[in-house]
């Protein structure tokens, strides 16, 4: 991917002209908002022709979130305060022919820093559409929040938190100053395999099969093992280290849920393979 700013996009194709876009990087600087909406909200482009330059300059496509329906497993892997403070939203996933891939609409698909971190946290690869930031934050807006975009006021939308209880916040405020929102949505279908959920479950029965090995062991064998923990933790006996391997066991599979693990680290650094 093409590693030049917007404005210089913009530039190059004749959509603005150099004291537009030096106006728009005053008010970037001053406004703190990306200069991609920096640049709409001064008037010197509209959110279709950014779409369209982008999209043409930098061989993306371009994704309508009207008419698309999203799809949950993708939804859920990134959380709505992230998704506002890049103004992207995660709206399917894909499968290539070597790694599944999570389609996320953009408003600035040249914000490398989040396409890392979303691929770093969910084991996907991204794959990137370009998509006006209207509709990008409406889609948060319903498919987050639950709120429908046309009854939101102007800067305020309404979160639904645990227990049903509401709340209304500032969307204009910074996103580090934010508090953490809750997601709230359609839950996945019971029983979808996903890779994270399956390298958890690949966990699970090396964690069956350790056990069943471990019951094969002779007391001799034990009783070592026994001394040993006692002399490093304090503690000793069978029961004591089978806690912290269940413990062990708990955490691998957290750590794979949670997209921070792949099955290629798994099997090459913690895995015997036996």
């Amino acid at each position: 991917m093409a590693r030049k700013r917007i404005g210089e996009l913009l530039l190059e194709r004749g959509v603005i002209t150099v004291q537009q876009l030096e106006e728009g990087l005053s008010y970037h600087r001053s406004s703190r908002q990306r200069l991609g909406v920096a640049l709409v909200q001064k008037g010197f482009v509209n959110e279709e022709q950014l779409s369209r330059a982008l999209s043409e300059a930098l061989a993306i496509s371009e994704v309508s979130l009207k008419s698309q329906t999203p799809d949950w497993s993708a939804v859920h892997l990134l959380r709505a305060r992230f998704c506002e403070s890049n103004d992207l939203f995660p709206f399917a996933l894909e499968n290539s022919k070597a790694r599944k891939q999570v389609m996320v609409a953009m408003a600035d698909p040249l914000n490398l820093p989040a396409i890392e971190e979303i691929e770093f946290t969910t084991g996907f690869k991204v794959s990137p559409r370009i998509a006006p930031l209207s509709q990008i934050r409406a889609a948060i807006l319903r498919y987050y929040y639950k709120v429908n975009p046309d009854d939101a006021p102007a800067g305020k939308m309404t979160v639904i938190q645990p227990g049903g209880v509401s709340r209304v916040v500032d969307t204009d405020t910074k996103p580090q100053e934010a508090e953490e929102e809750v997601i709230v949505g359609v839950e996945l279908p019971p029983g979808e395999v996903t890779e994270r959920t399956a390298l958890a479950d690949l966990i699970k029965k090396r964690e069956q099969q350790r056990a069943q090995r471990r019951g094969q062991r002779s007391g001799k064998g034990m009783e070592a093992v026994s001394k040993d923990m006692d002399y490093l933790f304090g503690m000793g006996g069978d029961e004591s280290v089978e806690k912290l391997e269940r413990k062990f066991w708990a955490l691998m599979r957290i750590m794979a849920r949670k997209g921070l693990i792949t099955k290629e680290e798994f099997l090459n650094e913690l895995d015997e393979g036996e």
